[in-house]
């Protein structure tokens, strides 16, 4: 409200110096006398006053707006937004091309954009007019009327001339979108665009969409500026029937030369007014058309949702289980029907199964990356629906088969899933992983940058910081989903020593490749096709005759023979 306060007034001063110019005009024409002398020196005074406030607030207008408004709206903007996407679950956003949503949250921007033009420009710009319409009536009604009729005809002129760019504005939003997303999904994947020899076809896909996007870009501005001159054109016709309705109403005596020369520099002002508001719609319009376009994560539903009571829980008792659990992905067969497992407390518990039957799915659904669509899944006896899923990923640690690392420090890789823990404790952490010895031997140590997605690491390496993650984390569940799967046989010794210091009194369920990793584990269970074929310990398995799980043994048994 004090924006358009502030804006409202800086028009009127800008109207009042023109009346004043005039008034100036009128009492210089009626001859030298002292009256008139006095009155001069009178309107020059004020004039010089409001020139003076003139010079001075439009800047404060300008700097009140942006620290008041500009950045704070930016902020909101940007803030609901990144939070609006992170709401999504893992299924939505990986589902997605990140360099599309990336190019969507930057085409919502555009909200703070439209809000500033709204205020500086429309506003700016109407109030202008409205302010020029009383002075003109109050010289004569019927000026006031025709700049009233003018104005309405301009902005309808405009309106029409528009409506055939509106459709070329959403389909330049939405190429833009695309050849944006399709840069960034490159980039991030540059490794294996180079690996495979691709550089040349990715670049003639992005060319190809650049040329799309300035193609309709260039078909935008051709339409916009033949509509741009149509208005221009009448407003002029609309500034020659000003001109000459006011030397006629001069020739009747009905107006002096003063309220002339106000209306010359009303038209002159008031229907460059009206042409930019008409490059103001324009924009407008431009602007409305990436929003829409940008909005479309913001109009999805979180498929993913906390209950009103969702609880925050710190789980004493990690037991874990399944009862009569129904998935199947969207336009895929069934996975699970009627699945019942049961995890003790404190049970370590291995996962075995071809690709494809369900072992991966069981961890996703416990992490409530999908929504079961029968069934329940408890922890500690509490519904994981009951639960928000911050308090549930805060009692789940994860070493996945490809470790994840950002490209920062080691230390931050480390700390990533802890807060307000001190250096010391990141380097026991460490040693325990055994990371410690090869991060020392880094140019900066702890501070040294991994590279994007841990590119300057090795698997074991990499494998081992997600360790020392886990081992600072803490979290009375711990999932380990195929860790040491990609590893040479050195690496692997390494990795399933940290993970040893790691399994402690924890809850732990490990899907594993390799079957000699999980000879620790309390209970191994074989899935086949959604179904739990299988269970026992490690040395139950092996000698079961015929059995799947012991099969699988004795192949890769034979497999250093090959």
């Amino acid at each position: 409200m004090i924006c358009l306060l502030l804006v409202f007034a800086e028009t009127g001063i800008y109207n009042l110096l023109n009346w004043l110019f005039a008034q100036l005009v009128e009492n210089i024409k009626q001859g030298v006398t002292r009256e008139n002398l006095y009155n001069a020196v009178y309107f020059v005074g004020i004039i010089v006053l409001c020139d003076t406030i003139n010079i001075f607030l439009p800047k404060h207008v300008l700097m009140y707006r942006q620290k008041h408004f500009y950045f704070p709206v930016q902020e909101r903007i940007y803030g609901k937004a990144l939070a609006y996407i992170f709401a999504h679950s893992v299924n939505y956003i990986v589902s997605k091309q990140t360099g599309t949503l990336l190019a969507k949250t930057n085409q919502i921007s555009s909200l703070q954009n439209t809000f500033s033009m709204f205020i500086n420009g429309f506003w700016g710009r109407v109030s202008d007019i409205g302010i020029k319409i009383i002075l003109l009536v109050y010289i004569n009604f019927g000026l006031g009327v025709l700049f009233i009729l003018c104005a309405i005809s301009v902005a309808l002129v405009n309106y029409q001339a528009n409506l055939s760019s509106k459709r070329l504005s959403s389909m330049r939003g939405k190429a833009f979108s695309l050849y944006q997303g399709w840069i960034v999904d490159t980039i991030s994947n540059i490794r294996l665009v180079k690996q495979f020899n691709r550089a040349e076809y990715e670049k003639k896909r992005i060319y190809t969409l650049l040329k799309q996007w300035i193609s309709i870009a260039a078909k935008t501005s051709l339409v916009w500026f033949s509509s741009y001159t149509a208005v221009g054109c009448f407003v002029h016709l609309c500034s020659m029937a000003m001109l000459t309705l006011s030397v006629y109403l001069w020739s009747k005596s009905l107006i002096n030369v003063g309220d002339i020369v106000f209306v010359l520099l009303t038209v002159n002002g008031g229907f460059m007014w009206l042409m930019e508001l008409c490059v103001l719609y324009r924009r407008f319009e431009n602007n409305m058309s990436y929003i829409q376009s940008g909005l479309e994560p913001f109009n999805d539903k979180h498929e993913i949702e906390d209950s009103p009571n969702a609880q925050n829980i710190i789980f004493k008792n990690t037991g874990i289980e399944f009862k009569n659990i129904g998935f199947a992905y969207p336009e895929q067969k069934r996975i699970f029907d009627k699945f019942n497992l049961q995890i003790k407390n404190g049970e370590k518990l291995g996962i075995v199964g071809l690709s494809g039957n369900g072992k991966t799915t069981l961890i996703n659904l416990l992490q409530r990356a999908y929504e079961i669509q029968e069934g329940q899944v408890t922890i500690g006896g509490i519904d994981i629906k009951d639960i928000t899923q911050q308090s549930l990923h805060r009692n789940m640690a994860i070493i996945p088969q490809e470790t994840v690392l950002f490209h920062r420090s080691i230390k931050d890789n480390i700390e990533f899933g802890s807060t307000g823990v001190s250096l010391q404790k990141i380097k026991n952490a460490a040693k325990k992983a055994y990371a410690d010895e090869f991060i020392k031997e880094l140019p900066n140590g702890y501070d040294s940058l991994v590279g994007d997605r841990g590119c300057k690491l090795s698997g074991g390496e990499k494998q081992r910081i997600a360790i020392a993650r886990a081992i600072l984390r803490n979290s009375p569940i711990l999932i380990l989903d195929e860790a040491t799967s990609s590893l040479d046989s050195e690496s692997e010794k390494k990795v399933a020593d940290a993970i040893n210091n790691l399994l402690g009194k924890k809850t732990v369920i490990a899907i594993a490749h390799r079957l000699s990793t999980l000879k620790k584990m309390d209970r191994i269970i074989y899935l086949e096709k959604g179904k739990i074929v299988e269970q026992g310990t490690f040395s139950e398995l092996i000698k079961k005759k015929n059995g799947k799980f012991a099969k699988l043994w004795k192949l890769q048994q034979m497999e250093p023979e090959m």
